[in-house]
């Protein structure tokens, strides 16, 4: 799939399909959680997100001329601008944690940042999901202490999971197509960069506080390289996906270098992606014309 031809779809697709196949894979923790308050909440939270993108939707439909129905369930993989990080499976307990955490504090610097946008539509919208994602980021900071502080295995189980979703959440930040006339326009007011370093420096606080910051430090030591498939392995001759670095300057935790590649943002997707899409909009391809 090409660049939408108005950038305003693709900002609005990477927020909307993040929300989506988030909200999609939270879902999944229905009936399976360690015990029933959590099935609850992240049936809420599951709730929530896909409510989110449903009104990201509505937002882009005269932009597109697609419904919200066709927009987040008519559409072929390489049309979805999910980030890497939201497709995967949940794992463990510790890794569904990890990057719920990680999802939504870069999520709350993103929409933030939005709520100041020119396009003032998008702006107040922005500022009804906040009401919400407040209580999605205090679930993800309540569980992020009480594992942090519990007993070692609930600790290393975090910190493992942190480990293994820190690269892809660094990726939530890939730049948009035609990210520079959106800045010019400030219908995006800053530059994902800087939404990158803002979220960088205050994570890189909340490990260190945590004594969790190593996993940090594992990442610097790291190549930024990342790939689709959970093997390593890549799939015929496409650039490699890369991440910035991270370092600490300065008392800090930084990025180092840019993005490379093509990844998320841009319809390239995870090897965990086909088979959530085939899931996610079976029903839909199923019955056409069926309403969300």
């Amino acid at each position: 799939m090409t660049a939408p031809e108005d950038p305003r779809v693709g900002l609005l697709l990477s927020i909307a399909d993040d929300e989506l196949v988030m909200g999609h894979r939270h879902s999944e923790w229905t009936g399976w959680a360690p015990h029933i308050e959590e099935d609850l909440a992240f049936s809420s939270i599951a709730q929530d997100e896909i409510a989110h993108a449903r009104l990201l939707y509505e937002l882009a439909e005269p932009l597109t001329g697609r419904t919200p129905d066709e927009m987040a369930l008519g559409r072929g993989p390489g049309e979805y601008r999910s980030s890497w990080l939201c497709e995967r499976p949940n794992g463990d307990w510790g890794y569904s944690i990890a990057r719920q955490f990680l999802y939504d504090t870069a999520d709350a610097v993103r929409l933030e940042a939005l709520t100041a946008s020119s396009w003032t539509e998008l702006g107040d919208l922005v500022k009804v999901m906040q009401m919400e994602e407040r209580y999605h980021l205090d679930h993800g900071r309540a569980w992020f202490e009480r594992l942090s502080a519990g007993p070692v295995t609930g600790r290393q189980r975090l910190a493992d999971g942190l480990s293994a979703s820190i690269g892809e959440a660094v990726a939530l930040f890939e730049p948009l197509p035609d990210e520079e006339g959106l800045v010019a326009d400030r219908i995006l007011p800053r530059p994902t960069a800087d939404l990158l370093s803002e979220w960088l420096g205050a994570i890189g606080e909340e490990l260190e506080a945590a004594s969790l910051d190593f996993v940090l430090e594992r990442h610097a030591s790291s190549s930024g390289e990342m790939v689709p498939t959970s093997s390593g392995e890549m799939e015929g001759e496409e650039e490699a996906f890369s991440a910035p670095g991270v370092a600490r300057r300065d008392g800090r935790w930084v990025h180092e270098g840019g993005f490379s590649g093509a990844g998320g943002r841009f319809g390239r997707h995870s090897e965990d992606f086909l088979p959530l899409w085939e899931e996610m909009t079976g029903l839909f391809r199923a019955h056409p014309g069926a309403r969300w």
